[in-house]
C-alpha cells in the first residue's frame, strides 16, 4: 500500500487535528492524570507501529484502541474531573493520532520493499545491458533489424547497411575503434538507426534513407571525427549496401572482415 500525495496530506491533516484536539482539552482541564495515561497509551502505540510488522501492528493497535475506549468509558462511569465530552474527545484524538501514523509507516515500508524489488530487477537486467554505450550485440542487432524491416516493408521504406572499417593497425587500432564508436553514437539518429561491432569494423543500420542520405551520414561522421582528431582523412573506410535481402547483405558484410 503506497499512499498518494493527496492521501498523505489528508493523513497529516488528521494527525494535526488529533493533536490540536488534545491540546484544546489540556487547556480546559485542571487534571493531568488522564493525560499522562493518554500519552502512555499513545507512546506504546507508536512503539508498536515502529517495531512490529504491519500485520501485528494492525492487530495490536486495534486491540489497544478498543481497550482504551473501554477504559475511557470506565473513567466516565467513575465521574472524574473529565466530563464525557472531554473523554470522547480524548478517544478521537487518540484515533486521529495513531491511525495516520500507522498508515504512513506502512506506506513507507511498502515503498522500501518496492525499491528493493526494483533494485533487484535492475541488477538482474544489467547483464543484458551493453557496457559499450549504445552499441548492440550481434544477436540484438540481427533481431532488431528483422523487426525494423517488417515495419519498413509495410511503409515501403528503403534502408541501408553501412560498414565503417578502421584501417589502423597495432596499438592505435583500439584507440581508433573507441573514438569511431563514440562518434557513431553522436551521429546516428538514436530513434531510427543502430549499430554493432564486428572485429575492427562497425555495421550501421540506416533506416528510411537512400543513397543521398547515406552519403550525408558519411560526411557527418567524417566531420565529427575531424572535430575529435585534427586529420584531413581519418583512417576509416565505408561500404554501403541497400537492404534488398537482409540476410544476404548482413552475411556478406560479416565475411568482408577478412578483407579489411
Amino acid at each position: 500500500m503506497i499512499i498518494r500525495k493527496a492521501n498523505f496530506s489528508l493523513l497529516l491533516f488528521l494527525f494535526m487535528i488529533g493533536n490540536f484536539l488534545l491540546f484544546a482539552i489540556a487547556i480546559h482541564s485542571s487534571s493531568l492524570e488522564v493525560f499522562f495515561f493518554h500519552w502512555a497509551v499513545l507512546l506504546a502505540s507508536v512503539i508498536v507501529i515502529l517495531f512490529l510488522s504491519p500485520k501485528w501492528s494492525y492487530i495490536v493497535i486495534s486491540a489497544l484502541t478498543v481497550l482504551y475506549g473501554f477504559l475511557l468509558c470506565y473513567f466516565s462511569y467513575l465521574q472524574t474531573v473529565f466530563n464525557q465530552v472531554q473523554l470522547i474527545s480524548l478517544f478521537i484524538s487518540y484515533v486521529l493520532s495513531v491511525v495516520p501514523l500507522l498508515f504512513i509507516r506502512h506506506s513507507f515500508l511498502s515503498m522500501d520493499i518496492r525499491m528493493k524489488e526494483l533494485l533487484a530487477e535492475t541488477v538482474a537486467l544489467r547483464k543484458y545491458m551493453d557496457s559499450d554505450g549504445l552499441m548492440l550485440t550481434k544477436q540484438e542487432f540481427y533481431e532488431r533489424s528483422k523487426i525494423t524491416l517488417r515495419g519498413m516493408n509495410r511503409r515501403n521504406e528503403t534502408g541501408f547497411l553501412l560498414k565503417v572499417s578502421v584501417l589502423s593497425n597495432g596499438v592505435t587500432q583500439k584507440a581508433w575503434q573507441g573514438l569511431v564508436q563514440n562518434v557513431i553514437e553522436e551521429t546516428i539518429r538514436s530513434d531510427f538507426d543502430f549499430f554493432m561491432s564486428e572485429g575492427a569494423s562497425f555495421i550501421i543500420f540506416l533506416q528510411n534513407t537512400n543513397e543521398e542520405g547515406v552519403i550525408k551520414f558519411q560526411n557527418r561522421l567524417l566531420s565529427n571525427l575531424r572535430l575529435q582528431m585534427n586529420m584531413i582523412q581519418p583512417p576509416i573506410q565505408f561500404r554501403d549496401y541497400a537492404i534488398v535481402d537482409f540476410d544476404e547483405v548482413y552475411q556478406m558484410l560479416l565475411e568482408e572482415k577478412s578483407n579489411v
